[in-house]
């Protein structure tokens, strides 16, 4: 996982240099593997032990750095995107499985215009080892390293206009994905599928006639949560690695898919325009709260 000073100052006003800092985090379990000075930033590597998926993302390293140096977090609410009443291209969602998809969010974003990122957007994804592509993906890729929860835009008028499956893969079936590879698929594998064909390995990586490019003007905004059970085994049978699938094996913040896709369409619509014409929502929205009890007696016996 990497983070860069600059970066999590937006979060935490740190009084601190770098290499201070990076003692901190390594003397309170987040190790510090690389601490490089890169125009004018410095960057982070940061081993990220598997029982802390929260740490991955920067708002999640950004609330250690908060405790360590007894500074406020600043998180910023994410404004609603602009929403424009009015005639939708018909879009259903169909989970065939909640177990394997509990949630799955669809906003729809027309008119936009695909073009480079601005030179700041850039240089923040590639200090952190992402490569720039254009700026709808690169504010899904964005968010993803914010606030932890992977996203993916398709390209609107490439999709069955019927709506959206999430259902696992027939043994007969291949996907293009962007990567170039044509993958044999099984019905382990979770998929994200029109009414004709699968367009995305769930979790893991899209497919590349669904992809967005320069032509694209109409897009889905997906933000979900899917069974980290089967993301990783369907990542280990395909021998994908992705920083989706990454953090969905160990596991998303249920509340952190909404979040993320506003945060992603407001971003949308403020660089590349567009205007939402429709947010749908299939699974449980919030998590079941639980109890823990703490007796607070006992707590100050632990020295």
């Amino acid at each position: 996982m990497k983070v860069t000073y600059n970066w999590l100052k937006d979060f935490v006003d740190i009084k601190i240099t770098a290499p201070q800092l990076a003692d901190k985090l390594t003397m309170a379990g987040l190790e510090v593997v690389s601490l490089q000075e890169k125009e004018g930033d410095f960057v982070f590597e940061i081993e990220i032990t598997s029982n802390r998926p929260d740490w991955l993302s920067l708002v999640g390293i950004a609330r250690e750095v908060a405790a360590l140096t007894g500074r406020k977090l600043k998180v910023p609410q994410a404004k609603s995107a602009k929403y424009t009443a009015g005639s939708m291209q018909p879009l259903a969602i169909q989970v065939e499985d909640k177990k394997d998809c509990p949630l799955y969010t669809a906003r729809i974003i027309k008119d936009v215009k695909v073009a480079p990122s601005p030179v700041w957007l850039k240089k923040r994804l590639e200090l952190v080892g992402c490569r720039s592509v254009n700026n709808i993906v690169d504010i899904t890729n964005y968010v993803l390293f914010e606030l932890g929860e992977p996203l993916h835009a398709f390209d609107l008028a490439k999709l069955n206009p019927e709506g959206v499956i999430i259902r696992r893969a027939k043994n007969s079936e291949k996907l293009l994905t962007i990567d170039g590879e044509n993958r044999q698929l099984n019905s382990n594998i979770l998929v994200i599928a029109d009414r004709e064909k699968p367009i995305a390995l769930a979790g893991v990586m899209g497919g590349k006639d669904t992809e967005v490019t320069t032509g694209t003007k109409d897009i889905l905004l997906e933000s979900a949560v899917f069974n980290p059970v089967i993301i990783r085994r369907a990542r280990q049978a395909l021998g994908i690695q992705s920083e989706a699938s990454y953090r969905f094996e160990r596991g998303v913040d249920l509340a952190s898919v909404e979040k993320a896709s506003l945060k992603a369409a407001r971003s949308i619509q403020e660089l590349a325009g567009g205007n939402q014409v429709g947010y749908q929502v299939k699974g449980v929205t919030k998590a079941q709260a639980k109890n823990i009890g703490l007796e607070i007696s006992k707590v100050k016996k632990i020295q």
